[in-house]
């Protein structure tokens, strides 16, 4: 199987946001100011997306048929706003993330907005992966899955239908190859490189 780069257009932006999108980005975007701003909270690689656009990208992905289930995964996912987002859209909605300070916030977001997606604390990366960990660049060695969070979810990789991510420099090779490895056929990656910039692969 192999990977397909799928054209997201610029007019994307011109899509609107329903009114329980738009408030949920407020919300988040005001805790995540208040989460930075607070001297015990800094966490050095946590930093937000645009979130707008990604609701957008949603919306055109859902608006084009390109789903094949309904399972959402967000790889990394801070505060959860992408799950958050999936969740709003009616889909089965999981995010995973190493940092326990950010699930916790992720959480108490879900709650606030009574949205059923659910967040794990661990590493999304599986520990018996195998011959791609020496893809990880210089400086960054992505922490296998100790904790077991693939078990306490009760699904794997190959169970989820659109994947979100937002890479940081020199990470994408690293992520599409595992998303190559262990992602089901027809299942899609979605991830955000800052700019206005939103990447679409899918598995074919």
């Amino acid at each position: 199987m192999t990977l397909q780069s799928i054209h997201i257009p610029n007019e994307i932006k011109q899509l609107g946001h329903s009114a329980a999108a738009a408030r949920l980005i407020d919300l988040a975007n005001d805790r995540i100011e208040a989460f930075l701003l607070a001297d015990d909270s800094v966490i050095e690689e946590f930093i937000p997306c645009d979130f707008h656009l990604l609701d957008q990208a949603l919306t055109w992905i859902e608006q084009n048929d390109l789903l094949e289930g309904n399972r959402f995964c967000e790889l990394g996912s801070g505060f959860g706003v992408a799950a958050l987002l999936a969740a709003l859209r009616g889909m089965q909605s999981v995010g995973i993330e190493i940092e326990p300070a950010l699930v916790a916030q992720a959480r108490h977001l879900a709650d606030a907005l009574d949205l059923p997606a659910k967040f794990y604390c661990g590493s999304f990366v599986p520990r018996d992966i195998s011959g791609i960990l020496e893809l990880a660049y210089a400086g960054k060695q992505f922490q296998t899955d100790d904790r077991q969070v693939y078990e306490e979810i009760g699904l794997g990789l190959s169970d989820f239908d659109l994947f979100f991510v937002f890479p940081w420099p020199g990470e994408q090779p690293f992520l599409e190859a595992l998303f190559e490895a262990r992602a089901s056929k027809n299942s899609l990656l979605l991830s955000f490189h800052g700019h206005n910039r939103m990447q679409l692969v899918g598995k074919t």
